[in-house]
């Protein structure tokens, strides 16, 4: 059978039309004469003319320069692969203690990865050179650096895209005299205080060796990351100058797409404790942080976050979480500058704001303002662990307002325009405190309250019994004395507020204090004023004046805290007081009216009421004017008539002096002058229990028409029991045995015999 020829050389248009419908794979692929189109399409190009040799060794050319990078990328990923970068630790460790002057020490594995091309290192640690005994200053469980292999290859420079953090922990220390083990770090005495000049020698310099000691300034440097990650990061800083230590643990910190003086997101959140306070912080953050190329500027801006403050589960109390907002919070390394804008934060009905700015180093300097609101002070020392007062008046301090500015440095810090409201009473004025070398610090005030109830801030010594009273023992009266606890002890409060002891034995001092209304030991002061000096345990009050009860007072205090018990010495005047009310509140006695005036010297010692009474020893003089015994008429008494409570026996002048010795108060020129009688007297009143025991000599000038018998007889009349319960009787008997009185009835009876 005869084989068909090649159509292509006198094909024609129909021809060629059957040969693009035969190249349509979805149509049909082979002619009707058997013959594939595509076969006879490519031999079709090999028939063309050759191309030009200047072409081919192009195309070769270029083929070259493409096979040859990846010749070295195989080269560099052979390299990479086969080698055992664990020979260079010892170049590494030296060439960074050459730089820094701390030792090195890796004692993982050195190993790189190609793809992505990056260093990792492990159990990586920094020993403290100050003493080699000491912890590390810092270790790492595992770094892993990223770089940028095109920068390798193209640029030639080693540009880092990503560092990742794995159990870094940072050791700082201060010792006792004040020599840390950070300060040849440049990064961290950026950061950090300086040390005191006075104990730095060379041994604590940093190395001079470095580029950074040779230039002057870290040289300038580009860098740009795609991510910074660190996960169960610990940093643990011990002061030793003044016991303080604090940790931050479980820090993890995550950041994508960083760049020079370009605004980034931040997520971290970490843990915080101190010795200060029992309460262990956890704080959650978001923000976004922009960072100088010389990462010398730091700025957090728009920041939100919780704080979450938890005691240990002994104390059975339930942790508290703190919401907290902020503007911008900016830090310039270089000035050693920061300022903060705008933190917010809100937790149980609190609120509080504040703004600051300042610098730290060398020479640290704060200021700012705070406005606080709603401060639930029982509260806060509750969740915070802190020793809390065992106020007797179980609701004070439970709602506390305050707005102020302040200034800090090293040395001092002043309070400005202080505002606050604490329990309905304002305050405001300025404090000031400074610190002094080898003393307690000092402070001045000049502070003007409101009004003040001193009352309700009394505070238990120890804490009462948790033992509730059964219905016989609550209906009974409040004794006078302290009651005995189950265990025998005795709850004794402080006074005048809760203040410990220990606190007034430290306490240097220096102010003016006033009051608009005061109430204390039951007793109220209007505009109280006080100059209070205080210094080695010795508190001077002077003057302490104060209008009280339509009346003044003007006096001296002068409080001893330097031995076991406290010692109070209180001498002064006062003038015109309305006695009424005034015994009734501080005294519960409500038997004697009149205007007193007089004076007083005192001396006691305790820490209660019922103890500065039962230790009281001094004089007192007291004049009282158009006064009245009230609950007793002598007249009726004398006449053997039943007086009523509302019955008086009024006088126009009573004076007496009185010493007084352990708490016993003996009168001696008791003198009472009315329209009708005078008397003279004495007697003893025990000021813990108010008993009286006393007696009045009573002579009638002037007697009433049914005691004409009595005219110049002298009618001793006595006074006995307890203030508010007070007793009156007539002795007839020593009235009728005394010879002046017997001779006066002698000559009474004689003239009505003659008469």
């Amino acid at each position: 059978m005869e084989s068909k020829k090649d159509p292509l050389p006198h094909a024609t248009p129909e021809d060629a039309a059957s040969i693009e419908e035969a190249l349509n794979p979805e149509k049909r692929v082979y002619s009707d004469d058997h013959v594939c189109p595509i076969k006879e399409a490519r031999m079709a190009k090999k028939r063309r003319p050759p191309a030009h040799p200047a072409v081919k060794w192009t195309s070769r050319l270029v083929m070259g320069l493409a096979v040859i990078p990846i010749i070295v990328v195989l080269a560099f990923i052979g390299a990479i692969t086969f080698m055992d970068f664990n020979q260079y630790k010892t170049t590494i460790e030296s060439e960074f203690q050459a730089r820094t002057g701390y030792p090195l020490n890796i004692e993982g594995e050195l190993d790189v990865s190609v793809w992505p091309f990056a260093l990792e290192a492990s159990q990586v640690a920094m020993q403290d050179k100050t003493d080699p005994e000491r912890p590390d200053l810092a270790k790492i469980d595992s770094i892993q650096v990223e770089f940028s292999l095109w920068d390798l290859f193209v640029n030639r420079k080693l540009d880092i895209l990503g560092v990742e953090l794995e159990g870094a922990h940072l050791y700082l220390e201060t010792d006792k005299n004040g020599r840390s083990n950070w300060h040849g770090m440049p990064m961290l005495s950026h950061f950090l205080p300086e040390p005191k000049a006075t104990f730095r020698t060379v041994a604590y310099q940093p190395v001079v060796n470095s580029a950074e000691s040779r230039q002057g300034n870290p040289p300038s440097f580009h860098w740009r990351l795609n991510s910074f990650v660190s996960q169960n990061a610990v940093l643990e800083w011990r002061n030793e100058e003044n016991g303080h230590t604090f940790l931050l643990d479980d820090f993890d910190l995550m950041a994508f797409d960083i760049a020079p003086d370009e605004p980034f997101k931040l997520l971290t959140n970490f843990a915080y404790q101190t010795n200060v306070v029992k309460s262990r912080f956890h704080v959650n953050l978001s923000t976004e942080l922009t960072v100088n190329e010389a990462l010398k500027q730091w700025q957090l801006a728009d920041w939100n976050g919780n704080i979450r403050m938890i005691l240990p589960k002994e104390t059975k109390v339930p942790e508290v979480r703190v919401e907290t907002t902020g503007k911008a919070f900016k830090l310039d390394m270089e000035q050693k500058t920061f300022h903060v804008e705008q933190v917010k934060l809100s937790s149980l009905k609190t609120q509080i704001e504040t703004s600051l700015q300042g610098q730290y180093g060398a020479h640290p300097q704060t200021e700012g303002e705070v406005k606080a609101e709603h401060i639930r002070l029982r509260k806060w020392f509750r969740h915070s662990g802190i020793e809390y007062p065992h106020f007797v008046n179980r609701k004070v301090l439970r709602d506390v307002s305050a707005a102020f500015r302040w200034k800090q440095t090293a040395r001092q810090l002043n309070i400005d325009d202080l505002e606050m409201l604490v329990d309905g009473a304002k305050i405001a004025g300025h404090i000031q405190r400074q610190k002094q070398a080898g003393r307690p610090d000092q402070y001045r005030f000049d502070i003007a309250v409101s009004e003040l109830d001193m009352d309700q801030y009394e505070a238990y010594v120890n804490p009462p019994p948790k033992k509730r009273r059964s219905a016989e023992t609550a209906a009974q009266p409040k004794p006078t004395a302290p009651v005995q606890t189950a265990s025998g002890k005795k709850p004794e409060t402080y006074l005048p507020i809760a203040l410990p002891v220990n606190t007034l034995k430290e306490l240097d001092a220096e102010g003016r204090l006033t009051i608009g209304q005061l109430k204390a030991w039951q007793m109220v002061f209007t505009h109280f004023d006080l100059t209070l000096a205080a210094k080695d345990g010795q508190l001077n009050l002077a003057p302490l004046n104060a209008d009280l009860y339509q009346g003044k007072l003007r006096s001296e205090l002068a409080v001893d805290v330097t031995g076991k018990t406290p010692a109070y010495d209180w001498k002064g005047t006062m003038n015109a007081i309305q006695l009424k009310p005034f015994l009734a509140d501080g005294w519960q006695y409500h038997q004697l009216d009149g205007a007193y005036s007089g004076g007083f010297d005192l001396q006691t010692r305790g820490v209660n009421s019922y103890l500065l009474r039962q230790n009281m020893n001094g004089r007192i003089t007291a004049k009282v004017s158009d006064g009245a015994f009230v609950g007793m008429d002598l007249n009726k008494l004398l006449a053997g008539q039943k007086t009523q409570p509302q019955d008086a026996t009024q006088f126009s002048q009573l004076s007496l002096t009185g010493n007084i010795q352990k708490g016993i108060l003996k009168t001696k020129d008791f003198k009472v002058k009315s329209r009708r009688f005078s008397a003279t007297g004495l007697g003893s009143l025990e000021l813990t229990s108010t008993l009286l025991d006393s007696t009045l000599y009573t002579v009638y000038q002037n007697p009433p028409k049914s005691l004409r018998s009595l005219k110049g007889m002298k009618v001793p009349v006595y006074l006995k029991g307890p203030l508010d319960q007070l007793k009156w009787s007539v002795d007839m008997k020593a009235l009728l045995n005394n010879p002046d009185n017997q001779q006066k009835l002698l000559q009474g009876l004689q003239q009505l015999f003659q008469s």
